[in-house]
């Protein structure tokens, strides 16, 4: 039954006016698909993101040492020392000593994961997880005790 107002003649004319649009939407295929493409080259990470196989940089902290476990929403990253796994433009990465633990409902699960320090601000701390097969920062650890082991 049709609400009041509306009659047979109105839900032909949007079904009219959306044939429309969608008609008008694969004329345009050339910018569809340029924007794919542009989507595509753009949405890597960072494409200068390499696993150090010799080591830390120089610059870099051989590791952090987390003096105390750090939740950030359901993820607790564990207290240790997290050893230097990668660098990118912006900063380095260190492994967690264990398991980042995500908590979801009744049961808990391990992720990879550790402490990303940032170039500019060595202070500036953040987690971060491989989620979805990519990796991802979540939360500021800057405030939670730590020792940036040179």
């Amino acid at each position: 039954m049709d609400p009041p107002g509306r009659s047979n003649f109105s839900k032909e004319g949007d079904e009219r006016r959306w044939k429309v649009e969608i008609a008008s939407m694969f004329r345009s295929r050339p910018f569809h698909l340029l924007l794919l493409l542009c989507t595509l080259l753009c949405s890597c990470a960072n494409p200068h993101f390499r696993v150090a196989s010799e080591g830390p940089p120089s610059a870099a902290p051989r590791a952090v040492q987390l003096q105390r476990e750090k939740q950030v929403a359901n993820l607790h990253f564990p207290r240790g020392l997290y050893a230097f796994y990668a660098v990118d433009d912006k900063g380095f990465y260190y492994r967690a000593p264990r398991p980042v633990l995500q908590h979801e409902g009744s049961r808990t699960v391990s992720r990879d994961g550790g402490i990303f320090v940032d170039k500019r601000n060595p202070q500036k701390l953040r987690g971060y997880i491989y989620f979805a097969g990519a990796l991802t920062h979540v939360g500021n650890l800057s405030r939670t005790p730590h020792i940036l082991v040179k």
